[in-house]
């Protein structure tokens, strides 16, 4: 039996709302820095028909998933399963506590070390349009040492964390619709103005070759496994993002067609920032290629400086990554109010305070360089959130939804298709019971590094390890 979502909770008042704030939680910071340059180096075109196809498999039966459970529950991803699976007796209880509780402490976790990044994004929005002094403007050594002192990147971590509980505490409508309302629809205009300006004063033809111009001769193992990976990745699936926005949805006979709406824009958002990246990057001769931190802040700024109106067009393109990286942080931390609200009756201002004074004390410890035997603190997190918690996570939704929430609550997202929705609803049914179980376990195997013997004897990796498997980047 179904939920609706009680009003005190908030909801979406718009449909497009929902939509905005869901593609705001999958548009991140590894939208910019990592696939676009996986794109180009596994296939170009060639890569993103195998990337689609994982997403068909993978990421959309997991999205509408997560999105149906919450609309149907009604609450945070804990009370919403343990709701749909309590005809499923104790077994089904376990799940539901097993995979809610997981998600709960993954978004936390990734929400405390993705701050300390997202502030790197403040600080360079703020560099960028001239507002600290002394700093010289395109000087590719600034990012280290603005990473690694202290006190700079403990006040851009801290910055950003009242941003996002500032937003979060506005609640569901005030807050995270109205930011993300107008937020997404800047963000594609500020990708498209770009977009012509490097198409008039940089390698915009060169960068497009590189990120379409197919090339199967590229896609083996390496570039199938990235591709499975970032599917998974790049939705926010596993952390209750999904499960959480679904269940301050009014209704449900937009699921699959939002479904599909937010996989197509968080890709297209990738390939847009790709092509205006990589199109300045090719503008420097000899210069070639990267994905990562250090792209985005040591070789973009020392480019932007020689563009005409540089300064400019680096605050722009700044900001429009500071947006990516805020809107995500804003689910992470509302899947933890949500939690708080739901299961223990906090009012909102508390639970979004409360969890985001614990969420900034764990992201200082990060940005300080707190190290755990010889491993960071940040890279730690990275680690257990990316190889562990997310991609089990995930593993337990799809159980969850495919054999314990009964068909007349996984399949009311197509009862509104009277002629395709009953073998849409056959054909989702078979994939989150038997495919995609399959395909996120070997994401998990890939992950924990099941795979490295058999890719390093069939082929040398393309990029560097390590570099591609961050969720973080997601």
């Amino acid at each position: 039996m179904s939920e609706s979502n009680p009003s005190a909770r908030g909801n979406f008042a718009s449909n497009f709302g929902f939509l905005m704030a869901a593609v705001g939680s999958a548009v991140g910071l590894g939208n910019i820095w990592k696939f676009p340059y996986i794109t180009g180096e596994y296939g170009g075109g060639a890569f993103v028909l195998v990337y689609l196809g994982c997403i068909s498999l993978v990421g959309l039966p997991l999205l509408y998933a997560e999105v149906i459970i919450g609309r149907r529950g009604g609450r945070d991803i804990l009370g919403a399963l343990r709701t749909l699976t309590r005809q499923s007796g104790r077994l089904g209880t376990a799940i539901s506590y097993l995979t809610g509780m997981m998600a709960v402490v993954a978004s936390f976790l990734m929400l405390a070390f993705y701050s300390v990044v997202a502030g790197w994004t403040v600080y360079f929005f703020v560099f960028s349009v001239g507002a600290i002094p002394g700093v010289e403007f395109g000087n590719p050594d600034v990012f280290d040492t603005m990473s690694t002192t202290a006190r700079t990147a403990t006040i851009c971590h801290t910055v950003f964390m009242l941003m996002t509980i500032g937003v979060v505490t506005l609640g569901v409508h005030s807050g995270i619709e109205f930011l993300c309302k107008t937020l997404m629809p800047v963000l594609f205009a500020i990708l498209a103005a770009m977009l012509v300006y490097v198409g008039f004063t940089a390698e915009l033809g060169q960068s497009l070759a590189f990120l379409f111009q197919p090339d199967f001769s590229k896609l083996g193992s390496s570039a199938v496994l990235e591709a499975l990976g970032h599917a998974f990745f790049t939705l926010s699936l596993g952390m209750g993002a999904m499960v959480t926005y679904g269940s301050y949805l009014k209704e449900e006979n937009r699921v699959i067609r939002d479904s599909v709406a937010i996989a197509l824009l968080d890709t297209a958002v990738a390939l847009l920032a790709g092509a205006v990246i990589f199109a300045v990057v090719f503008a420097k001769e000899g210069l070639e290629p990267s994905a990562g931190p250090g792209l985005l802040f040591r070789t973009l700024p020392a480019l932007f400086v020689e563009m005409p109106g540089g300064r400019f067009v680096a605050a722009v393109f700044f900001g429009l990554v500071v947006f990516a990286a805020w809107s995500s942080a804003i689910s992470l931390l509302e899947v933890n109010v949500a939690y708080a609200v739901d299961e223990f009756k906090l009012p909102r201002w508390v639970a979004a305070g409360g969890i985001g004074l614990c969420v900034w004390g764990l992201g200082v410890a990060c940005a300080i360089g707190v190290t755990v035997g010889e491993v960071t603190l940040q890279d730690g997190l990275d680690d257990l959130v990316s190889r562990y918690l997310l991609p089990i996570g995930g593993l337990l939704i799809a159980i969850a939804a495919g054999w314990f929430v009964l068909p007349a609550d996984s399949l009311s997202g197509f009862s509104h298709l009277p002629r395709i929705g009953h073998s849409l609803g056959i054909a989702w049914r078979f994939l989150i019971r038997f495919v995609t179980p399959v395909l996120v376990s070997v994401v998990i195997l890939w992950q924990v590094g099941a795979f490295d013997a058999w890719l390093k004897a069939e082929e040398p990796p393309a990029i560097r390890e390590g570099e591609l498997a961050d969720p973080m980047n997601e």
